[in-house]
């Protein structure tokens, strides 16, 4: 029997057909040949099918099933069974090209279909279907499926996975509002874009679902448990540790909403979330989190410090807990922020900065005003140690205001004024504030942050600060007391403060320092006398000189001018095989200090190399101590370009190890 040319068939009537052929096959052979199908999820085009009591075969010239497409298909039985109350293909083959292995099985008196396909060598997919009214249900059972063969099947620009597999089980139940569950296993999944914001490897995950069909949309709950592997999706990075995310909501064509959802993070704690998906937008609408006391340093080594990579917090020791009050979303922006602290300390492995014993509320509105509830216990900002202080600040959206705080520091204050934040335009954070520091002991100063101990104090006003491009700049002038003399700090920049290399400039203009407070600091041996100093374009990055013209001379004036011997043995150390005493060996040892009329010493450094100078020239060199007296003591340098490298290496062991140099 044959029937041609029929169009639009629905897919029922395959069934039907057969079911006829069967009511009537006794060794003859049933055709169908149809022009097209169309149903709301699929077309079929160029279809035939040749039926007979043992065989089967059905060819379709162009299949579309959601908007993908195959092309010369077929499926042909190896053994056909034609009954009235069966219909089955067993040892069958499918494909275009290459082909798979398939089998199925029809009983037209209860509608059940059963249908086993082999995609690879251990890639199966199970069918299992009702269709009898009242009883509707389909199963879909998949082992070991390629998530690469899925790619196809995503929106153009969405991630494609290229590795691993997945095992589920899929159902739908009931004709009217169906309810659809399922369950998911992935294993060694990974995925990427072509703009490498999204990406994903070695992903091992477990998925349950359920949806049921409503007046409008669907209702739905879900929950994901992961198990290992790792994420970036930008800006966020995540790794796995366990976490498990639970949800439930509602899903219609415009939207997602979540109702509750509860994400699990060991270690860390939980965040319970409400939120609304924009699904034509997509983006969050609104959503409201908070969360129960989470803990600080889990929360920083597993969440966030992935995002601070090439940032002063990308290496941070961390203690205490907080939690999210309240975080608001609404109309796609963040509105509200309020998150408490409790014992919170972060500490730079590097020594840059610290903050212990934070506690109290951070409240921020996108536009109220509100006020920060702070207090620190005390910390660090480059080496030098700060006390408890509790922080008055006002902030509105992105704007921050400081009242007048003064912040103890060693057993001195350091007193901010007008401090103001603003948000970055088209360039950096911009901040500024102006103040003053009360006299700090020298000693303190100098043993925080790693120095030979010096005597005196510093104090100075502090005109103004800002800070602007990721860089810090000083308004006007520095001022310092130390070793009873004065130091003026201008034209001060400090770029990239806390990063990884920063970089400062300035000028530095030094006047009448005692020499005697100066060279019992470094342990030097004792000269007397006065000095005047500058260095100009002064140039540290990682706080290393790489640039600058540094000139030390004796200060006009009547003072005492003595210089001991082992003063005289470590300058000429410094000076290195190139600088000499000019005064006889064999009368050194009669005299602990000489008199000096003036001494001097400068260095200008470019490309690692100190072009060096004295107090004045000589025929052959230059002049660093000049005699005075008898006997009359002269210390000359000779060698005018030295390596940067070199004169600190010999510093340090002038200074530190204070070794003397043989004194010709």
């Amino acid at each position: 029997m044959r029937c041609t040319r029929v169009r639009h068939i629905p897919g029922a009537a395959w069934a039907a057909a057969l079911v006829i052929a069967a009511g009537t096959a006794n060794a003859i052979e049933f055709k169908v040949s149809l022009e097209g199908i169309e149903s709301p999820d699929f077309t079929a085009k160029a279809v035939t099918a040749t039926v007979g009591d043992k065989t089967f075969h059905l060819s379709i010239g162009e299949l579309s099933i959601l908007g993908r497409t195959w092309r010369n298909l077929g499926v042909t039985c190896g053994a056909f069974r034609l009954e009235s109350d069966v219909i089955e293909c067993r040892d069958g083959t499918a494909g275009a090209g290459a082909k798979m292995p398939v089998a199925f099985s029809y009983r037209p008196k209860s509608r059940s279909l059963e249908m086993t396909v082999g995609l690879r060598a251990n890639e199966t997919w199970r069918l299992q279907a009702t269709l009898a009214e009242g009883a509707r249900r389909m199963e879909l059972t998949v082992e070991n499926a390629s998530l690469a063969n899925f790619a196809s099947w995503l929106p153009a620009g969405s991630p494609k996975a290229g590795a691993g597999t997945l095992n589920g089980r899929f159902a739908i139940e009931g004709s009217e509002r169906p309810r659809v569950t399922g369950t998911i296993e992935v294993r060694g999944a990974g995925f990427s874009d072509a703009s490498g914001l999204h990406a994903g490897e070695k992903l091992d995950a477990g998925i349950r679902f359920a949806a049921q069909e409503a007046e409008s949309g669907w209702r739905w709950q879900g929950a994901l448990e992961w198990k290992s592997g790792e994420v970036f999706w930008q800006p966020l990075y995540l790794r796995a540790s366990g976490q498990t995310l639970r949800a439930e909501g509602a899903l219609d064509d415009g939207s997602i909403s979540v109702a509750r959802s509860t994400l699990a993070l060991p270690g860390v704690g939980e965040i319970e979330a409400a939120m609304d998906w924009d699904r034509r937008a997509g983006r969050i609408q609104s959503a409201d989190v908070r969360s129960g006391r989470l803990d600080a340093p889990a929360l920083y080594a597993r969440v966030l410090q992935p995002h601070f990579a090439g940032t002063a917090l990308s290496d941070l020791r961390v203690a205490g807990a907080l939690e999210i009050s309240s975080l608001r979303i609404r109309a796609a922006a963040l509105e509200a922020l309020e998150i408490a602290v409790h014992d919170v300390s972060f500490e730079d492995h590097n020594r840059r900065f610290a903050v212990f014993g934070a506690n109290g509320r951070i409240p921020w509105h996108h536009s109220d005003t509100t006020r920060l509830d702070l207090e620190i216990k005390g910390g660090e900002a480059l080496g030098i140690p700060f006390g408890a202080v509790k922080l008055p600040l006002t902030m509105r959206g992105m704007r921050f205001r400081l009242e007048n705080v003064e912040i103890p520091v060693l057993d001195g204050r350091l007193a901010m004024k007008g401090f103001a934040a603003d948000p970055p335009g088209d360039e950096d954070w911009r901040w500024s504030f102006s103040g003053a520091l009360t006299p700090v002991s020298m000693e303190q100063f100098t043993q925080a942050i790693g120095w030979p101990t010096m005597h005196g104090s510093v104090s100075m006003e502090i005109p103004k600060v800002a800070y602007a491009r990721s860089t810090l700049t000083l308004g006007g002038a520095l001022i310092f007391k130390v070793f009873d003399g004065t130091v003026v700090m201008r034209n001060l920049t400090l770029a990239e403060p806390f990063g990884k290399a920063p970089t400062l400039t300035a000028d530095l203009d030094m006047r009448n320092l005692d020499l005697d407070l100066l060279t019992r600091t470094f342990s030097f041996g004792k000269i007397t006398g006065r000095v005047d100093a500058t260095v100009a374009g002064l140039e540290l990055v990682n706080w290393q000189p790489t640039r600058f013209d540094a000139r030390i001379a004796s200060s006009p004036g009547d003072y005492p001018r003595k210089i001991s011997q082992a003063a005289v043995e470590n300058i000429t150390a410094l000076g290195g095989a190139g600088a000499s005493a000019a005064i006889q060996r064999t009368f050194l040892r009669f005299f602990e200090q000489f008199g000096y009329q003036k001494l001097g010493l400068s260095c200008r450094l470019e490309h690692a190399v100190c072009r060096m100078g004295g107090a004045e020239d000589a025929q052959e060199g230059y002049v660093i101590v000049k005699g005075s007296g008898v006997p009359a003591l002269s210390v000359m340098g000779y060698n005018r370009s030295v390596d940067w490298p070199d004169l600190l290496e010999r510093i340090k062991r002038v200074v530190t190890h204070n070794v003397h140099a043989v004194v010709r």
